[in-house]
């Protein structure tokens, strides 16, 4: 299946645009997601949704992962009474417990993200550092912020053991209305990141006219929207988990005056997460090809998290 899209528009980004955003109108929700590919062959997934209509609840996962398969899940649902949340940078509270602080490096001055969750035996204690220039914008689903690239240090714990390590990692910020899965389809998403540059890419469905596939491409201090008309993205294998079909090989390509990317991504392992009135794949991924930039060629074979979601 190949796709034709309209084209998404990235805008810049200040801080507070990722904080807590408190609306009045009928409902929301609001994701923070941050992934590392760390070492030692670990890999993590943390994560904080608000649904909120009047009331709320708050929900919350920490996804621990080596060799590319899940070891351990902590998940907790709490209410929105026991939340609070910055609205001027990112900054959230749960129970009393600081998930996610924000401060200024003195040396750099740059954003240092600090993600603390689960505790001793499993948790996390991790900086994320950006390396890549942030940008936002808007899909079917809402509204998508991106900070494409960190450079990631910390602690992971597992078994109750303490284990320093380094990696790279990657953050979006969703907020959308909480009627959008009754007129959104779902979407497909992931990242590249090779040499000091990054790809974004997802494909978020409406109906079956409707698909928006894009890609951005970081590079520098500078990011890019690729046109819509120059993407392809094909479907090339499928399989069948919990009665859904779902992908587990999928090419890209872009031809244009500037870039050339002939990209394949191959799942290696997926895990489906159950939420109610969601279907959710995480997969891992090898992403492997070729991106010419300016006439100068870019080997890709690399490692990475990818999702696909489907409404109902």
């Amino acid at each position: 299946m190949i796709i034709k899209p309209k084209t998404f528009v990235p805008h810049d980004i200040i801080l507070q645009d990722d904080a807590l955003h408190k609306k009045k109108n009928f409902g929301r929700v609001e994701t923070w997601y941050y992934d590392a590919i760390l070492d030692n062959h670990y890999s993590i997934v943390a994560l904080v949704n608000i649904i909120h209509i009047g009331f709320g609840m708050v929900l919350t996962g920490l996804f621990i992962y080596k060799d590319n398969k899940l070891i351990k899940s902590i998940r907790k649902r709490t209410s929105y009474r026991c939340f609070s949340g910055s609205e001027h940078k990112p900054m959230l509270t749960i129970e009393n417990k600081k998930i996610l602080q924000t401060r200024i490096d003195d040396k750099t001055n740059k954003w240092i993200f600090q993600i603390t969750m689960g505790d001793e035996c499993f948790g996390v204690d991790l900086a994320f550092l950006p390396s890549t220039t942030p940008w936002k914008g808007k899909t079917f689903l809402g509204n998508w912020l991106v900070i494409p690239r960190f450079c990631v240090q910390g602690t992971l714990y597992h078994d109750e053991k303490k284990i320093d390590v380094k990696g790279e990692g990657y953050h979006d910020h969703n907020m959308y209305p909480i009627y959008a899965p009754f007129v959104t389809k779902g979407y497909h998403f992931g990242k590249i990141p090779f040499n000091s540059m990054n790809i974004t890419w997802a494909n978020v469905t409406k109906n079956r006219r409707k698909k928006q596939v894009l890609i951005v491409l970081n590079k520098k201090n500078d990011y890019v929207s690729i046109n819509s008309d120059d993407i392809q993205f094909t479907i090339k294998q499928h399989t069948t988990d919990h009665g859904k079909k779902i992908p587990t090989i999928w090419n890209m390509n872009v031809e244009n005056d500037q870039i050339s990317l002939d990209i394949s991504i191959e799942s290696l392992h997926f895990h489906y997460v159950h939420v109610p009135t969601v279907h959710y794949w995480r997969y891992h991924v090898r992403n492997f090809g070729v991106i010419t930039i300016d006439d100068v060629s870019h080997k890709i074979d690399g490692f990475e998290i990818s999702e696909y979601l489907k409404f109902f």
